[in-house]
């Protein structure tokens, strides 16, 4: 009987090794009309969202007059062929008061002015010369010889001292301001 069942045990071998033979030949089918096996397509949903444009910084200024620095939040407007009018608002050092800031970068009519919270006016000297320099969008001025209570007929006025600004326009508006 040992013969029978070596004949059968070789005979179920055989059988199997076609068995598997038969599976992996037909899981390397050709694929030429197409995959054996279609998947469902996987549906995501995209989601698009942007970021806020990154926030430019303030335009600013400062004045020192006479030993006092006054700070300032400014509007940059520019007028076209380089010229550029800058106003601004900061506070007195001493009192907290607001300070107005008035400045003309102009070829040919230079300008720079503060205004005080009682309203007086602090300019150059008639006599001081007004060079301004704008380069990378910041416009200076030293050697400023500053002063209030301007005559402008007679040029008499009352002296507060030296001083220079620095102007950094990060931003323009176009055209003058309302």
């Amino acid at each position: 009987m040992r013969s029978g069942g070596a004949l059968l045990n070789t005979a179920r071998r055989a059988g199997l090794l076609l068995w598997a033979v038969a599976v992996l030949a037909g899981g390397c089918a050709d694929t030429a009309d197409g995959p054996l096996v279609t998947a469902e397509p996987v549906v995501e949903d995209v989601v698009t969202t942007t970021a806020p444009p990154p926030e430019q910084p303030r335009s600013v200024g400062t004045a020192e007059i006479g030993g006092t620095r006054y700070e300032f939040e400014v509007t940059c407007h520019e007028l076209g062929a380089g010229e550029v009018v800058v106003i601004g608002v900061g506070g007195d050092p001493g009192s907290g008061d607001a300070v107005e800031l008035y400045l003309q970068a102009f070829l040919a009519d230079p300008y720079v002015g503060l205004v005080l919270a009682d309203g007086t006016r602090i300019e150059p000297s008639l006599e001081s010369p007004l060079d301004l320099y704008l380069q990378a969008d910041v416009i200076r001025a030293s050697a400023i010889r500053f002063v209030q209570d301007l005559d402008l007929e007679t040029g008499e006025a009352e002296e507060v001292g030296f001083g220079e600004f620095e102007i950094h326009c990060h931003g323009y508006e176009r055209g003058l301001p309302s």
